[in-house]
């Protein structure tokens, strides 16, 4: 398994050394970014070969300045997908100790304590969206929430965290097929909106995966120190 890790990180780093200039991104802020350099974190965890280290640290010193602001990143656009990048911040700060990694994270905590909430308290998937959850929004920022609360926090309560899980599993988990729908509406509203629950009318096996994998990442990172009950039955 780890020859073929390795075989898939050395393809991205030739074809794609600076992920920002990919033709789609021209270097604006992505979620894409932390999927693919989070994978390159455990690979490097797994070999502790420098070259993956490196290859993290290279494409987020891009983004991130001297002063903890983010290029391309605007805290007023309430996206809750521009917090998933933010989880290598963590692995970067204890590694070099440089404080700008720090501060980053900082930033993007801020966006989540002011980030536009459902009346219940889920955060909106983005102000642009507005009383929306959906699936994938799990995945964008509760790990990077949870994570940030572990290395930073004074008072380690994870439980709007938790919150989160819960209040998506409510609105949109489906008894009929045990499965998650993608999207819930609070305000029903939208055109993709049932006009009496507000729940799409679509399932996505790709949100369920977004779902499920911020569950996992989740868990991992709580279960010795809270109940995670919920993320259990959940997986």
């Amino acid at each position: 398994m780890e020859n073929w890790s390795k075989k898939l990180a050395k393809s991205i780093m030739e074809r794609t050394p600076r992920l920002y200039e990919e033709k789609w991104y021209k270097g604006k802020w992505s979620y894409d970014y932390g999927v693919v350099l989070k994978g390159f974190q455990l690979l490097w965890e797994q070999t502790q070969e420098k070259i993956y280290f490196d290859f993290i640290k290279d494409n987020i010193d891009y983004f991130v300045q001297e002063d903890g602001t983010i290029r391309g990143y605007s805290v007023e656009e309430y996206n809750i997908d521009h917090v998933n990048t933010g989880k290598l911040f963590f692995l970067l700060y204890k590694e070099t100790g440089e404080e700008k990694y720090k501060k980053a994270a900082e930033l993007l905590s801020q966006q989540l304590a002011n980030h536009p909430r459902t009346s219940e308290g889920a955060f909106w998937h983005k102000e642009i969206y507005p009383y929306q959850i959906w699936l994938d929004g799990l995945y964008m920022g509760s790990p990077f929430y949870a994570e940030f609360i572990q290395n930073f926090s004074e008072e380690k309560d994870y439980q709007d965290v938790l919150r989160q899980f819960e209040i998506s599993y409510k609105h949109l988990f489906d008894p009929k097929t045990n499965l998650l729908i993608h999207a819930w509406d609070e305000k029903k509203v939208q055109p993709w909106a049932d006009p009496e629950t507000g729940l799409s009318h679509h399932f996505w096996s790709r949100s369920i995966g977004w779902y499920l994998m911020a569950a996992a990442d989740t868990y991992e990172l709580l279960h010795a120190e809270t109940d995670c009950s919920l993320l259990k039955e959940i997986l």
